[in-house]
């Protein structure tokens, strides 16, 4: 019983002292966690989001830039290319003209007609130069499939392969974009 007693006893003290430590050591952590920052850690935590806000300002404020330079760039190109549909649907009836042109009258009210097409023909030609309309020449000058359209190959001796040989239909630039490209007849 004497052992029994000591073994409860021995127990109990050791118990407790466990016990005590775990307190000390719960306490310990609660009083870190409740303890505010010294001034230095204050500092250096401003420090930190001082240097992220100035980075956030540094990247918003390059987005606004990069923003602001292209919408200048769409705003000159669409002034710049502005007119294009406009001449693009004045071709058509001057190529109407080239058609009735290309009819010989054989009264003279007829050929005064003729006259007139003619110059409502130079007319329209002159009004799209003005704007940057031109045609493409492509008689006898190397097919180049980014500015002719070929519907027909012809065979003809003496002639180079892929040289136009006739023009069926004008193709037109605008500045420097393609309106129509050329529809030709090239050599094989």
């Amino acid at each position: 019983m004497a052992k029994d007693k000591k073994k409860k006893e021995v127990t109990e003290e050791v118990t407790e002292e466990v016990t005590e430590e775990i307190v000390d050591k719960v306490c310990a952590e609660e009083l870190e966690e409740t303890k505010e920052p010294t001034l230095e850690e204050q500092i250096e935590t401003l420090n930190n989001t001082i240097k992220e806000l100035k980075n956030n300002m540094l990247k918003q404020h390059a987005d606004l830039e990069n923003t602001k330079k292209r919408l200048e760039k769409e705003r000159v190109t669409e002034r710049k290319y502005a007119a294009m549909n406009v001449c693009k649907q004045i071709i058509t009836p001057l190529d109407h003209f080239d058609l009735a042109l290309k009819h010989e009258g054989s009264t003279e009210e007829v050929q005064n007609f003729l006259q007139g097409f003619k110059m409502i023909k130079e007319q329209l030609s002159k009004a799209l130069e003005e704007q940057g309309v031109s045609s493409i020449d492509a008689l006898d000058e190397e097919y180049n499939p980014n500015f002719h359209q070929a519907i027909m190959t012809e065979k003809v001796e003496g002639k180079e392969a892929n040289i136009v040989l006739e023009v069926l239909q004008k193709g037109y630039m605008y500045k420097d974009r393609l309106i129509r490209p050329a529809i030709v007849k090239i050599s094989e």
